[in-house]
Protein backbone atom coordinates (compact mmCIF):
# COMPACT_ATOMS: atom_id res chain seq x y z
CA UNK A 1 0.00 0.00 0.00
CA UNK A 2 1.40 3.15 -1.00
CA UNK A 3 -0.37 6.53 0.76
CA UNK A 4 0.15 9.89 -0.72
CA UNK A 5 0.07 12.73 1.62
CA UNK A 6 -3.33 13.62 3.49
CA UNK A 7 -5.83 16.19 1.69
CA UNK A 8 -5.77 19.79 2.99
CA UNK A 9 -8.77 21.03 4.88
CA UNK A 10 -9.76 22.51 1.49
CA UNK A 11 -9.36 19.72 -0.56
CA UNK A 12 -11.18 17.76 2.29
CA UNK A 13 -14.07 20.49 2.14
CA UNK A 14 -14.19 19.96 -1.91
CA UNK A 15 -13.83 16.02 -2.09
CA UNK A 16 -16.74 16.20 0.58
CA UNK A 17 -19.08 18.78 -1.25
CA UNK A 18 -18.75 17.03 -4.38
CA UNK A 19 -19.25 13.49 -3.01
CA UNK A 20 -22.44 14.56 -1.19
CA UNK A 21 -23.79 14.63 -5.00
CA UNK A 22 -22.78 10.60 -5.59
CA UNK A 23 -24.11 6.97 -4.13
CA UNK A 24 -23.39 6.61 -0.79
CA UNK A 25 -21.12 3.46 -1.64
CA UNK A 26 -18.99 6.18 -4.21
CA UNK A 27 -18.48 8.72 -1.39
CA UNK A 28 -15.55 7.64 0.45
CA UNK A 29 -13.59 6.91 -2.82
CA UNK A 30 -13.74 10.11 -3.75
CA UNK A 31 -11.97 11.14 -0.27
CA UNK A 32 -8.49 9.93 -1.71
CA UNK A 33 -8.62 11.89 -4.91
CA UNK A 34 -7.96 8.40 -6.83
CA UNK A 35 -9.66 7.88 -10.28
CA UNK A 36 -8.61 4.27 -9.84
CA UNK A 37 -10.07 4.14 -6.35
CA UNK A 38 -12.84 1.89 -7.30
CA UNK A 39 -10.52 -0.82 -8.89
CA UNK A 40 -8.54 -1.46 -6.61
CA UNK A 41 -8.17 -4.51 -4.22
CA UNK A 42 -11.39 -4.10 -1.60
CA UNK A 43 -8.71 -3.98 1.23
CA UNK A 44 -6.09 -1.92 -0.35
CA UNK A 45 -9.08 1.19 -0.43
CA UNK A 46 -9.77 0.14 3.09
CA UNK A 47 -5.95 0.52 4.36
CA UNK A 48 -5.90 3.98 2.62
CA UNK A 49 -9.26 5.15 3.85
CA UNK A 50 -7.88 4.27 7.48
CA UNK A 51 -4.04 6.19 6.50
CA UNK A 52 -6.60 9.07 5.31
CA UNK A 53 -8.91 9.11 8.05
CA UNK A 54 -6.83 8.72 11.16
CA UNK A 55 -6.17 11.95 11.99
CA UNK A 56 -9.45 13.00 12.14
CA UNK A 57 -10.32 10.39 14.39
CA UNK A 58 -7.60 10.28 17.28
CA UNK A 59 -6.20 7.42 15.60
CA UNK A 60 -9.09 5.64 16.46
CA UNK A 61 -11.73 3.03 14.78
CA UNK A 62 -15.24 3.45 16.85
CA UNK A 63 -18.43 1.99 15.59
CA UNK A 64 -21.73 1.10 17.59
CA UNK A 65 -23.24 -2.28 16.18
CA UNK A 66 -26.67 -3.78 17.73
CA UNK A 67 -26.97 -6.90 19.20
CA UNK A 68 -28.63 -9.47 16.63
CA UNK A 69 -30.17 -10.91 20.27
CA UNK A 70 -31.48 -8.19 22.60
CA UNK A 71 -31.69 -4.39 22.20
CA UNK A 72 -27.86 -3.55 23.92
CA UNK A 73 -25.98 -1.50 21.29
CA UNK A 74 -22.26 -3.12 21.20
CA UNK A 75 -19.16 -0.68 20.83
CA UNK A 76 -16.54 -1.64 18.97
CA UNK A 77 -12.76 0.65 19.43
CA UNK A 78 -9.45 -0.82 17.51
CA UNK A 79 -6.54 1.48 17.50
CA UNK A 80 -5.97 2.16 13.27
CA UNK A 81 -2.33 0.96 13.72
CA UNK A 82 -3.32 -2.08 14.34
CA UNK A 83 -5.69 -2.91 11.41
CA UNK A 84 -3.44 -0.87 9.16
CA UNK A 85 -0.68 -3.85 10.29
CA UNK A 86 -2.65 -6.38 8.48
CA UNK A 87 -2.48 -4.86 4.99
CA UNK A 88 -0.22 -6.44 3.04
CA UNK A 89 3.15 -4.60 1.30
CA UNK A 90 1.34 -4.09 -2.17
CA UNK A 91 4.95 -3.46 -3.45
CA UNK A 92 5.76 -7.09 -2.24
CA UNK A 93 2.31 -8.63 -2.87
CA UNK A 94 2.06 -8.36 -6.40
CA UNK A 95 0.32 -5.61 -8.73
CA UNK A 96 -2.23 -3.41 -7.75
CA UNK A 97 -5.14 -5.23 -9.95
CA UNK A 98 -4.09 -8.51 -6.87
CA UNK A 99 -3.96 -10.61 -9.63
CA UNK A 100 -2.96 -14.03 -8.35
CA UNK A 101 -2.92 -17.75 -9.22
CA UNK A 102 -4.57 -21.27 -7.36
CA UNK A 103 -4.14 -24.88 -7.91
CA UNK A 104 -7.92 -26.31 -6.97
CA UNK A 105 -8.15 -29.75 -8.21
CA UNK A 106 -6.47 -30.03 -11.48
CA UNK A 107 -7.64 -26.70 -12.23
CA UNK A 108 -4.99 -23.30 -12.45
CA UNK A 109 -7.32 -20.95 -11.60
CA UNK A 110 -6.44 -17.21 -12.23
CA UNK A 111 -8.03 -14.40 -10.31
CA UNK A 112 -7.87 -11.14 -9.44
CA UNK A 113 -8.59 -9.56 -6.12
CA UNK A 114 -12.10 -7.99 -5.56
CA UNK A 115 -12.57 -4.52 -6.22
CA UNK A 116 -14.96 -2.04 -4.50
CA UNK A 117 -16.74 -1.59 -8.03
CA UNK A 118 -17.02 -5.45 -7.99
CA UNK A 119 -19.02 -5.30 -4.64
CA UNK A 120 -21.32 -2.37 -6.22
CA UNK A 121 -22.00 -4.85 -9.24
CA UNK A 122 -22.50 -8.02 -6.57
CA UNK A 123 -24.93 -5.83 -4.24
CA UNK A 124 -27.01 -5.45 -7.19
CA UNK A 125 -27.87 -9.31 -7.26
CA UNK A 126 -29.91 -9.32 -4.59
CA UNK A 127 -29.34 -11.49 -2.07
CA UNK A 128 -25.90 -12.77 -0.29
CA UNK A 129 -25.57 -16.32 -1.98
CA UNK A 130 -25.57 -14.88 -5.67
CA UNK A 131 -23.53 -12.42 -4.63
CA UNK A 132 -20.21 -14.21 -3.69
CA UNK A 133 -21.15 -16.59 -7.38
CA UNK A 134 -21.70 -13.01 -8.96
CA UNK A 135 -18.01 -12.31 -7.32
CA UNK A 136 -16.31 -15.62 -7.93
CA UNK A 137 -17.17 -15.16 -11.63
CA UNK A 138 -16.32 -11.34 -11.72
CA UNK A 139 -12.84 -12.45 -10.43
CA UNK A 140 -11.79 -15.36 -12.42
CA UNK A 141 -9.97 -14.62 -14.86
CA UNK A 142 -9.25 -18.17 -16.29
CA UNK A 143 -9.34 -21.55 -15.50
CA UNK A 144 -6.89 -24.17 -17.05
CA UNK A 145 -8.55 -27.20 -17.78
CA UNK A 146 -11.84 -24.95 -18.01
CA UNK A 147 -14.30 -26.11 -15.05
CA UNK A 148 -17.60 -27.87 -15.49
CA UNK A 149 -18.84 -26.02 -12.95
CA UNK A 150 -17.77 -22.33 -12.32
CA UNK A 151 -19.07 -22.04 -9.04
CA UNK A 152 -17.65 -25.13 -7.56
CA UNK A 153 -14.34 -23.36 -6.53
CA UNK A 154 -16.24 -20.80 -4.14
CA UNK A 155 -15.18 -21.45 -0.79
CA UNK A 156 -11.41 -22.24 -1.30
CA UNK A 157 -11.14 -18.81 -3.48
CA UNK A 158 -12.81 -16.97 -0.91
CA UNK A 159 -10.15 -18.34 1.76
CA UNK A 160 -7.28 -17.47 -0.71
CA UNK A 161 -8.67 -13.81 -1.45
CA UNK A 162 -9.26 -13.18 2.45
CA UNK A 163 -5.07 -14.76 3.08
CA UNK A 164 -3.89 -11.80 0.19
CA UNK A 165 -6.30 -9.21 1.43
CA UNK A 166 -7.01 -9.21 4.76
CA UNK A 167 -8.54 -5.92 5.41
CA UNK A 168 -10.95 -7.28 2.10
CA UNK A 169 -13.28 -7.94 5.26
CA UNK A 170 -12.62 -6.85 8.33
CA UNK A 171 -14.96 -9.07 10.75
CA UNK A 172 -15.13 -8.81 14.64
CA UNK A 173 -16.15 -11.01 17.48
CA UNK A 174 -18.14 -9.36 20.02
CA UNK A 175 -19.94 -10.55 23.23
CA UNK A 176 -23.08 -8.77 24.45
CA UNK A 177 -23.10 -7.67 28.24
CA UNK A 178 -26.83 -7.34 28.26
CA UNK A 179 -27.39 -10.80 27.34
CA UNK A 180 -24.38 -12.84 26.86
CA UNK A 181 -24.69 -13.53 23.24
CA UNK A 182 -21.57 -13.69 21.48
CA UNK A 183 -21.94 -12.44 17.51
CA UNK A 184 -19.40 -11.31 14.73
CA UNK A 185 -20.22 -8.37 13.18
CA UNK A 186 -18.60 -6.73 9.88
CA UNK A 187 -16.63 -3.48 10.01
CA UNK A 188 -17.65 -1.09 7.62
CA UNK A 189 -14.48 0.60 7.00
CA UNK A 190 -15.47 2.88 4.00
CA UNK A 191 -18.84 3.80 6.30
CA UNK A 192 -16.60 4.77 8.99
CA UNK A 193 -13.92 7.14 6.77
CA UNK A 194 -16.95 9.02 5.42
CA UNK A 195 -18.27 9.64 8.81
CA UNK A 196 -15.07 10.53 10.05
CA UNK A 197 -15.07 13.33 6.74
CA UNK A 198 -18.22 14.34 6.87
CA UNK A 199 -18.17 15.25 10.56
CA UNK A 200 -14.70 16.92 10.42
CA UNK A 201 -15.94 18.82 7.18
CA UNK A 202 -19.08 20.39 9.35
CA UNK A 203 -16.42 21.13 12.11
CA UNK A 204 -14.51 23.12 9.61
CA UNK A 205 -17.85 24.79 8.31
CA UNK A 206 -18.76 25.93 11.10
CA UNK A 207 -15.60 27.59 12.31
CA UNK A 208 -15.67 28.89 9.02
CA UNK A 209 -19.15 30.42 9.55
CA UNK A 210 -17.72 32.00 12.96
CA UNK A 211 -15.10 33.93 11.61
CA UNK A 212 -16.87 34.81 8.60
CA UNK A 213 -19.33 36.67 10.72
CA UNK A 214 -16.54 38.00 12.73
CA UNK A 215 -13.94 39.42 10.32
CA UNK A 216 -15.66 38.86 7.04
CA UNK A 217 -13.20 36.27 5.50
CA UNK A 218 -14.01 33.79 2.84
CA UNK A 219 -14.17 30.62 3.60
CA UNK A 220 -11.13 30.21 1.20
CA UNK A 221 -9.19 32.62 3.86
CA UNK A 222 -10.51 31.10 6.88
CA UNK A 223 -9.27 27.35 5.47
CA UNK A 224 -5.82 28.83 4.49
CA UNK A 225 -5.15 30.21 8.34
CA UNK A 226 -4.68 26.34 9.38
CA UNK A 227 -5.78 24.56 12.55
CA UNK A 228 -3.54 26.90 14.86
CA UNK A 229 -4.02 29.69 13.96
CA UNK A 230 -7.65 29.51 13.51
CA UNK A 231 -8.08 28.38 16.70
CA UNK A 232 -6.11 31.29 18.03
CA UNK A 233 -9.00 33.61 15.97
CA UNK A 234 -11.50 31.61 17.38
CA UNK A 235 -10.65 32.51 21.22
CA UNK A 236 -11.43 35.72 20.34
CA UNK A 237 -14.90 35.28 18.99
CA UNK A 238 -17.56 35.61 21.85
Amino acid sequence: MTAGPPPTEAELVSAWDHALGQPAPRRPLLLLGREDADRLPVGEVAALLLTTARAWTGDRVEATLDCPACPERLEVDFAVADLLAAAPDRQQAGPATGTFTLRWRGHQLTLRLPTPADLQGAARTGDAAAAERWLLRACLLAADPPLADPDAPLPDVSAAMAARDPLGVVAVTLTCPGCGTTTEALLDVPGWAWQAADGRVRRLLGEVHRLARAYGWSEAEVLGLGPHRRAAYLEQVP
